[in-house]
């Protein structure tokens, strides 16, 4: 049996240990990338180009265009029916609380929770990737939009509530409370974020 040189063993080994080094390194970054995203500090600064059942929302907000019968009954069917569309692009700031500007968290499917008067509402999946940095995020969003459930059964009442304000005018920024619970790619795979992190509300546009 052939026993290997000192020179040729430090010629494999050595390649060996540079290789685990920078996988040790790279796995380590990114679990410090992990940590910093699951304790940053999350804002919703605006949506835009938001259609829900191909309803401009944000065309109605500006023109100041209620629901008609018509729409409520329609988006009520929808919702019911477990087919209702939702497009649109979130503002979404993330703030770091030790930030290095190399940050990036990889998020392969995101689930999100609305909350009316603080009850659950409305649910749904993002199944499209992204990437999340400090700072400022355009997130698109294609969704369809799920009633929670109640002892089994679907609630209608923060969709009546939101149907509402929507056919009133109101602004349903301050009745809403908006959650997410990214699953995050990593080394060992995709993992679920154990609970729903909560995202700031936007602020209300100031009094003219």
């Amino acid at each position: 049996m052939k026993v290997m040189s000192p020179i040729i063993a430090r010629l494999v080994l050595q390649p060996l240990l540079l290789i685990n080094l920078c996988l040790c390194f790279s796995q380590c970054q990114q679990t410090q990338d992990i940590k910093a995203f699951t304790e940053a500090d999350y804002r919703l600064l605006g949506v835009e180009q938001a259609r829900l059942n191909n309803i401009d929302l944000q065309e109605r907000a500006e023109s100041g265009q209620r629901l008609s019968a018509e729409e409520r009954d329609a988006l009520l069917a929808a919702v019911s029916a477990n087919n209702l569309p939702l497009e649109a692009t979130l503002l979404l700031q993330v703030s770091l609380r030790e930030a290095t500007g190399e940050q990036r968290l990889t998020v392969t499917q995101m689930k999100w929770l609305v909350l009316v008067d603080g009850e659950e509402a409305f649910t749904g999946t993002v199944h499209e990737t992204m990437v999340l940095h400090d700072g400022e995020n355009q997130i698109p969003v294609k969704t369809q939009v799920q009633l929670s459930e109640v002892n089994g059964l679907p609630n209608y009442e923060g969709l009546s509530r939101v149907i509402n304000l929507i056919s009133s005018g109101g602004d349903i920024r301050q009745a809403i409370t908006f959650q997410i619970k990214p699953t995050i790619k990593t080394p060992l795979g995709n993992i679920e974020s154990p609970q729903f992190i909560s995202v700031s509300k936007p602020s209300a546009p100031p009094n003219p």
